[in-house]
């Protein structure tokens, strides 16, 4: 017998197999979770994807700004021209 064996109460057994037990539980986990996780090829699509949604966005919000401008700038040439009309009668 070694001094091991002596020592190796039944508790401690039971306490090590709950450990091996629950260590396989956790390596069953991170298994299944590293299958779900996306790889290089995944994220290189995912960036493209993003890239060019936000090209686009970009484009469509270039427009409303243009239009915006525009708009602001006949509003604003229109009311110059109806105050100076009504200070300086013809």
């Amino acid at each position: 017998m070694t001094s091991d064996d002596v020592h190796d109460t039944p508790a401690q057994r039971s306490g090590s197999l709950q450990l091996d037990r629950r260590l396989t539980v956790l390596e069953t986990r991170f298994d299944t979770l590293l299958t779900m996780l996306p790889d290089k090829a995944d994220l290189a699509e995912l960036k493209a994807e993003l890239k060019t949604d936000i090209h686009g966005e970009s484009a469509r919000l270039s427009k409303w700004m243009a239009a915006t401008a525009i708009t602001m700038v006949i509003g604003f040439g229109g009311m110059i021209l109806t105050m100076l009309a009504r200070l300086h009668p013809a």
